[in-house]
C-alpha cells in the first residue's frame, strides 16, 4: 500500500516537471522496478514473448530510442492485457500511475498515442465486477465533446432547405468491429470531406437563388424563398438591412432551428453587404447561404456545457444542448417543435423535466425513432446477412433482405410489448415470415421474395400458407430467439459454409462480456479445405496449444449452432453424418453460469436467465446511446439502468429512459476522469 501511495505522489510531481526534460531518473527509481517485477518473466531477452524484449529498455520517453516499445506497453497496460491474468498483477494504483506517467512523458515530446479503450469494441475491458459491485467511484459525467452529426442528419438538414439537388455525403460511419458505429471519437472531417461539403453548399446555394425570366420579368424559382429572392432583384437596388435580416432569419430557422443571436446577425449582415457590394447581389446572397450551411452547428454536435460547475466539477448541459442530444439519441435528427419549445422555456433544467420529455418521445407514435431499432440491429449484427454472398444455385429462395426485415419486425414486436425484452429476444420460438406492410393500405402483406419460397429458411413445410396474423410459432426444439433467426445465422456464416468461430465470438463478446483479442499476425487463420470433413472436424486444428488459448473461449459457444446450415435452415445431418451440436458455456467468470449445452436452444435459455448477461446487455445499451465506452465513473449510471430494467420487468423503454436521464448523459466534466 505504501508503495502504491508513493508511486501516485511521485506521478503528481512528475507531471509538474519540465515540459521538455525526460524524467529518466524517476523512471529508474520508481517505475523500472514495476517493469522488472511484473513484465520480465515473459519479456526478457530469452523469452521475448510477442517479439518484445524489455531488457535494457531506455527510460527516456521524450526522444529516446524505445518509443515504439513504450507505446506497446502503454496499450497493453490500458487494456489490462499485461501482465496476463495468471501472472502476478500490479495494484490498480500502480497500473494507473505507470499509464499516466507514460502519457505525460510522451506529451513532453509531442507524442500522443491513441487511447484504445475509447475504441468501439473495447468497452468490455472495463472490469464488469467493479462496475456492478459496491464500490463508489463518485458522480458520473462525460467529457465535453464536439462530434460529427450522422450522415443521415446532415442530409436531412440540407434537404430541408433545398430538396432537388444531387448531394454527396461527405463522411461515413465505419463499422466498429464488435462495437457500435456512432461514437464521438469515430469520425473526423478530412480534406476530401471538405471538398464534398463545398460542392453540396454550392448546389444548395444555386437552388435557393434560382431566378426565372418571362417577358423580361424576373420571378423566383420553385426552391427560392421570397426572403432570398428579395436580396437579388431588382439588381440595381441595394437591399435594405431589414431584407438581409429576414434572409438570415429564414436560413437560421431552416438550417439551425433557431434565431441568430444579435451578434451573429450583425456579423452576417455586415458580411452579406460587403459581399454583395464587391461581388454582386447574386454571389453575395450565395455567400450568405454558404456561411450558414458551413457553420459548425450545422455539421457538429456540440456538448460543451458552458455553465457553472457543481461541487464535483461537473456542469449540466444547457437546455438547447440537452434537446439536441435527446433528439439525436432517439430520432436521429434535430429536435421537434415540442422539444425546442421546452428548451426555450427553460424546461430541461432538471432530471424530472428531461425524464418527462424522454417519456413523451418514446410514447409518441407519430415521432419516428429509428435509433431504437438501430440499436438492436447493431447489437445483434443480423443486418450483415445482406452482405454475405450466397450461390443462388444452392438456394434459389434465399432473399436476405426479406430475412433481415422479418427480424426487424420481430424485434419491434417485443419492443412494443415492452416486457422481458431481452429474454424474449433470446428465447422466443416465434418469427415473422415474409412479413411486410402495404405502403398504401398500411395493412400486412406478403414480402416479395423470390418464388415466394423464403419460408423454407424457417423450416416451414412446402405447403405452408402465408398468413397476415403473425408472428408465427415455430418448433421450440428448433428456434430460440434472434440467434436462431435465419438473418443472424446467415450474417454469422461464410459464403459456402457455417462460421462457428464468428458465432462464438459474438456470444462471448455481446452476451458474456468477454474480451476478444486481435488475431496474431503469425497465425494462418485457415481451416482445412477438405469437403469430406464436417465443420467440427475441420475445427480440430484450432485445438492446438497456441490456438486453443483463444479458441477455447469461442468454439464451444459457436458449435451449438451447427443445428443450422449457412442459410439458417434447421438440419439434423451434415455430409450424411448426424450433426453434433454439443457445446459449453466456459470461462464466463460467473459463478453457476458455466455449463455444458446440448444445442443452441439449450444455450440460449441458460444465458437468458443470467443476471450477468442482462448487465452486459445494459453495458452495450450504454455505449450505443452515449456514443462512448463506459468507465468506472459510470458505474452508478449502469447500476441504476439495470435496476430500472429489473423493476419494470424488462422494459426497454425504462432502460432507455434511465440512460438518457442519467448524469453520464446530462453532465460534462472538463477534465477527463482518471477512472
Amino acid at each position: 500500500m505504501k508503495k502504491s501511495i508513493t508511486v501516485v505522489l511521485f506521478l503528481c510531481a512528475a507531471l509538474q516537471a519540465s515540459a521538455a526534460k525526460p524524467d529518466v531518473q524517476g523512471y529508474r527509481k520508481l517505475f523500472a522496478p514495476l517493469i522488472e517485477n511484473y513484465c520480465m518473466d515473459c519479456h526478457d531477452e530469452e523469452t521475448s514473448e510477442g517479439n518484445l524484449s524489455l531488457e535494457g529498455i531506455h527510460g527516456n520517453l521524450v526522444d529516446g530510442p524505445d518509443l515504439d516499445h513504450w507505446e506497446k506497453i502503454l496499450h497493453q497496460l490500458e487494456l489490462g492485457q499485461m501482465p496476463p491474468n495468471k501472472k502476478p498483477q500490479p495494484t490498480a494504483a500502480e497500473r494507473h500511475s505507470l499509464v499516466q506517467w507514460i502519457r505525460a512523458e510522451f506529451l513532453k515530446g509531442g507524442r500522443k498515442p491513441e487511447n484504445k479503450l475509447l475504441r468501439p469494441g473495447a468497452g468490455n475491458y472495463v472490469k464488469h465486477e467493479r462496475l456492478f459491485g459496491n464500490e463508489d467511484f463518485g458522480p458520473a459525467s462525460s467529457p465535453p465533446r464536439i462530434w460529427r452529426i450522422r450522415p443521415s442528419v446532415y442530409e436531412s438538414g440540407i434537404r430541408a432547405i433545398a430538396k432537388n439537388g444531387k448531394y454527396v455525403l461527405p463522411f461515413t460511419l465505419k463499422s466498429g468491429g464488435h462495437g457500435f458505429r456512432d461514437y464521438d471519437n469515430q469520425y473526423r472531417l478530412a480534406g476530401a470531406d471538405l471538398s464534398q461539403l463545398m460542392a453540396n453548399r454550392a448546389t444548395a446555394a444555386n437552388q435557393l437563388t434560382e431566378v426565372r425570366f418571362s417577358n423580361g420579368k424576373a420571378s423566383k424559382g420553385n426552391s427560392t424563398p421570397a426572403q432570398l429572392f428579395d436580396l437579388i432583384y431588382p439588381e440595381e437596388v441595394s437591399p435594405a438591412e431589414g431584407k438581409i435580416d429576414a434572409a438570415i432569419q429564414w436560413l437560421y430557422d431552416r438550417v439551425l432551428l433557431r434565431s441568430p443571436t444579435p451578434e451573429e446577425n450583425i456579423r452576417l449582415r455586415t458580411f452579406a453587404m460587403k459581399s454583395m457590394k464587391s461581388d454582386g447581389k447574386l454571389l453575395g446572397a450565395r455567400n450568405l447561404i454558404s456561411a450558414v450551411l458551413l457553420k459548425p452547428e450545422a455539421l457538429y454536435r456540440s456538448e460543451l456545457a458552458q455553465g457553472e460547475p457543481d461541487e464535483h466539477g461537473r456542469t449540466l448541459l444547457g437546455p438547447r444542448e440537452i434537446a439536441y442530444s435527446l433528439a439525436y439519441a432517439l430520432t436521429d435528427t434535430r429536435p421537434d417543435a415540442t422539444l425546442l419549445k421546452a428548451a426555450s422555456a427553460g424546461q430541461l433544467d432538471t432530471h424530472e423535466e428531461v425524464d418527462a420529455q424522454v417519456r413523451r418521445m418514446l410514447e409518441d407514435p407519430k415521432l419516428r425513432k429509428p435509433r431504437i431499432l438501430g440499436f438492436f440491429r447493431e447489437y445483434f449484427e443480423y443486418g450483415g446477412a445482406i452482405d454475405i454472398f450466397k450461390d443462388e444455385a444452392l438456394n434459389r429462395n434465399h432473399v436476405p433482405e426479406v430475412l433481415v426485415s422479418d427480424t426487424d419486425r420481430l424485434i419491434l414486436h417485443f419492443y412494443e410489448q415492452d416486457k422481458n425484452v431481452l429474454r424474449e429476444l433470446l428465447t422466443t420460438n416465434k418469427s415473422f415470415v415474409q412479413y411486410g406492410i402495404d405502403s398504401k393500405t398500411k395493412k400486412p402483406t406478403r414480402a416479395q421474395a423470390k418464388n415466394l419460397g423464403a419460408h423454407f429458411a424457417y423450416s416451414l413445410p412446402p405447403d405452408w400458407k402465408w398468413i397476415p396474423n403473425q408472428p408465427v410459432p415455430l418448433p421450440r426444439s428448433q428456434r430460440s430467439g434472434i440467434l436462431t433467426q435465419p438473418a443472424w445465422l446467415v450474417a454469422k456464416s461464410g459464403n459456402f459454409d457455417n462460421h462457428a468461430i464468428h458465432r462464438g465470438i459474438w456470444v462471448r463478446s455481446k452476451l458474456l462480456g468477454g474480451i476478444i483479442p486481435d488475431l496474431p499476425i503469425t497465425v494462418d487463420a485457415q481451416l482445412p479445405n477438405d469437403d469430406t470433413l464436417t465443420l467440427r472436424e475441420k475445427m480440430k486444428v484450432t485445438e492446438q496449444a497456441y490456438c486453443w488459448k483463444c479458441h477455447q473461449n469461442t468454439n464451444p459457444l459457436g458449435l451449438p449452432f451447427e443445428m443450422f446450415d449457412h442459410f439458417g435452415r434447421w438440419r439434423t445431418k451434415e455430409l450424411g453424418k448426424p450433426v453434433d451440436t454439443r457445446g459449453a458455456i466456459t470461462n464466463s467468470g460467473v459463478k453457476g453460469l458455466n455449463a455444458d449445452v446440448s444445442n443452441a436452444v439449450d444455450m440460449m435459455h441458460k444465458l437468458a436467465d443470467s443476471p450477468h448477461v442482462r448487465q452486459v446487455f445494459v453495458r452495450h445499451a450504454f455505449r450505443y446511446f452515449m456514443g462512448r465506452n463506459e468507465t468506472l465513473r459510470d458505474a452508478s449510471t449502469l447500476r441504476r439502468a439495470d435496476e430500472a430494467y429489473v423493476k419494470s420487468e424488462g422494459s426497454m423503454k425504462q432502460l432507455i429512459t434511465s440512460l438518457l436521464t442519467s448524469d453520464s448523459f446530462l453532465y460534462r466534466k472538463a477534465k477527463a476522469s482518471k477512472l
